[in-house]
C-alpha cells in the first residue's frame, strides 16, 4: 500500500521536522512491503491546500496518517477534510499525543477512519498489512475506531523497547521535500536516544500520556547509546553538504542516565565526531553536575536547553510541580555558566494561578542568572493537564476553528491565566526582545561586518519561503550560519 504521513503545520508555526512522523515513515519504507511519503507544510503555509492536493494526486496514497498534538487539532481536522475532498476513499489514521489521550473523541470524528494509540510505527505497519491482505483489525493492539454509536478499542500495544527499538531504521529526514531549506534556516536535524520522561510536571502532557499507557511496558526506554552515536555520525555524513551545523537531541533528560551518557560519549569520540558537529540537548537543571557537564563538553555539546519554567518558586514547584529548589537552581545555573556550555532557558508566561508579580520573577531570574538565551512561551492548554484540572479550565480543541501555538498569546492563554492579553503580550515581547537584542549585540561584536552584510540576503530568502519579518529575524539571529555558536 501507499501511505502518506502528515505533519499538520499549516498555521505558520515553524516546527521543523517531527520525530514521530519520521519514525513511522522510515519503518514503513525500511520493511519494504509498502511505500511511505511525508507531507509537511513548512514554507507552504499560504497555499497549503493546493500543495496537499498536488502531493496526493501525484502519489495516490490509500492511507494518510496525521500526527496530533492538542493545540493543532483544528488543523488536523481541516487537513483530513481537504484530503477526503481530493481522494474520497482515502483512509485517515490519527496518531500521536492527542489521539492517544482523547481517543474516543478522535475516533468519533467523521473524517477519521482509525486511531493509533501509543507509539505507532509498528502498529501503523501492521494496519497497512491488514488492509492490504483484507484482514480484520481486531487482533491488532493499539487501535480504536467508530462503529455506529460505539467505539471499538483493541487495547494497548507494547511500547517499543530493547532490540525492537534498537533495530529500527534511522530516521530518514530526506522524506521531507523541503529538507534542504529547513537545514538552511535552522541548521539541524533531530535525534532522540531515550524516549519518555519519569517526572510529573503539571504543565506537560508526558505524565498524562504515561498514565494513559500504563500496562504497555516501561514509559522511559533507552536506545543503545552506541547506536545513537552511530546514527548521529550517519546523519552528519548524510546532511553535512546541506549545511548541517548541529544535531538537536529531543531526549527530555539527556544528562539523566550517567552510564548511558558515558557510553554515548565514548562511542561518539571513537567515531571521530567530537568537534565535527555541535550538539544541543535538553536537561533538567537538577541533573547538572560537574562530571556530567565534563562529559557533555567532551562530546561537543554546545548548548544546554533547560526547562526552568518560572522564576517564582511557588509557581514552579506548587503550580507546575517542577520540584526544583530555588537555591539549587541558582547554584546549578552558575555551574553550567562556568562550564562554558551555552544555556537556553525555557519559561512559561500565563500559567493558571500566576500573578503579575510572579510572572516578573521569571524575567528577573533569566537576567540575573546570565543565561545566554531565554525563550518565553505562552502557556497553552493541552489535553487533561493536571494544572488545568486544578484550575477548573476545560478546552475542547476539536470544537475550535483555529489552532493555537506556544508563540501566539490569544484568548486561551488569557482565559487560563487570568492575566490580561495586554499584560501577556508585554511579558512576552519584553523578555524575548531583551534576549534577542542581547544576542544581536554579541553576534555583531564577534562576527562584525559579515553578520550585518549577511542579513539582507537572508531576509529576502526567508520572505521567499513565506516567513514574516519577525520570524525571519529571530531565525537569522539564533540559528543561521554561525549564529548558533555565538
Amino acid at each position: 500500500m501507499r501511505a502518506v504521513l502528515v505533519n499538520p503545520t499549516i498555521d505558520r508555526d515553524l516546527e521543523l521536522w517531527h520525530l514521530g512522523t519520521a519514525a513511522v515513515a522510515s519503518v514503513v519504507n525500511a520493511v519494504g512491503r509498502h511505500q511511505a511519503e511525508v507531507i509537511d507544510f513548512t514554507f507552504r503555509w499560504d497555499g497549503w491546500e493546493d500543495y496537499l492536493r498536488d502531493r496526493l494526486l501525484a502519489f495516490r496514497p490509500q492511507v494518510m496518517g496525521i500526527s496530533t498534538v492538542t493545540p493543532r487539532m483544528p488543523s488536523v481536522i481541516r487537513i483530513a477534510r481537504a484530503a477526503k475532498r481530493v481522494l474520497p476513499d482515502l483512509k485517515i489514521v490519527l496518531g500521536g499525543h492527542h489521539a492517544s489521550l482523547d481517543t474516543r473523541a478522535c475516533a468519533e470524528l467523521p473524517e477519521v477512519d482509525l486511531v493509533a494509540v501509543g507509539e505507532g510505527e509498528h502498529t501503523f505497519h501492521a494496519v497497512l498489512d491488514a488492509w492490504e491482505d483484507g484482514k480484520d483489525l481486531h487482533d491488532i493492539p493499539g487501535l480504536a475506531w467508530s462503529e455506529g454509536d460505539t467505539v471499538v478499542d483493541t487495547g494497548l500495544a507494547p511500547l517499543p523497547r530493547g532490540p525492537l527499538l534498537d533495530e529500527q531504521p534511522y530516521n530518514d529526514w530526506r522524506l521531507w521535500e523541503q529538507h534542504g531549506r529547513m537545514i538552511f534556516h535552522a541548521g539541524h536535524v533531530p535525534m532522540i536516544g531515550v524516549r519518555g520522561c519519569p517526572y510529573t510536571c503539571s504543565f506537560c502532557s508526558s505524565p498524562v500520556l504515561a498514565k494513559r499507557l500504563e500496562g504497555s511496558g516501561p514509559f522511559v526506554r533507552k536506545r543503545d547509546a552506541a547506536r545513537v552515536a552511530e546514527e548521529g555520525a550517519w546523519q552528519w555524513e548524510r546532511h553535512r553538504r546541506d549545511g548541517l551545523r548541529y544535531l538537536n537531541f529531543y531526549d527530555q533528560n539527556f544528562l539523566m542516565h550517567r552510564g548511558w551518557l558515558e557510553r554515548f560519549v565514548q562511542t561518539w569520540k571513537s567515531l571521530g565526531m567530537a568537534g565535527k558537529v555541535a550538539l544541543s540537548v535538553y536537561s533538567r537543571v537538577d541533573h547538572l553536575t560537574e562530571d556530567r557537564l565534563a562529559l557533555a563538553r567532551e562530546a561537543g555539546v554546545t548548548q544546554l536547553r533547560l526547562g526552568i519554567e518560572a522564576g517564582d518558586p511557588y509557581v514552579r514547584n506548587i503550580l507546575l510541580n517542577k520540584e526544583l529548589d530555588q537555591d539549587e537552581l541558582r547554584r546549578k545555573l552558575e555551574l553550567v555558566r562556568r562550564s562554558g556550555i551555552k544555556t537556553l532557558g525555557y519559561f512559561l508566561i500565563g500559567t493558571p494561578g500566576e500573578t503579575p508579580a510572579q510572572a516578573d520573577a521569571s524575567w528577573r531570574l533569566a537576567r540575573e542568572a546570565k543565561l545566554d538565551r531565554a525563550a518565553f512561551f505562552f502557556f497553552t492548554p493541552l489535553h487533561d493537564l493536571a494544572v488545568l484540572r486544578e484550575s477548573g479550565m476545560k478546552v475542547d480543541y476539536l470544537q475550535r476553528e483555529q489552532s493555537a501555538t506556544f508563540y501566539q498569546g490569544g484568548e486561551l492563554t488569557e482565559e487560563a491565566s487570568g492575566l490580561s492579553r495586554v499584560r501577556l503580550k508585554y511579558q512576552f515581547y519584553r523578555a524575548n526582545g531583551y534576549f534577542l537584542a542581547k544576542t544581536v549585540v554579541r553576534q555583531a561584536r564577534r562576527l562584525g561586518p559579515r553578520w550585518v552584510a549577511g542579513l539582507p540576503a537572508y531576509l529576502r530568502a526567508a520572505q521567499a519561503d513565506g516567513m514574516d519579518a519577525k520570524l525571519a529575524l529571530s531565525q537569522y539571529v539564533y540559528y543561521h550560519q554561525d549564529a548558533f555558536f555565538t
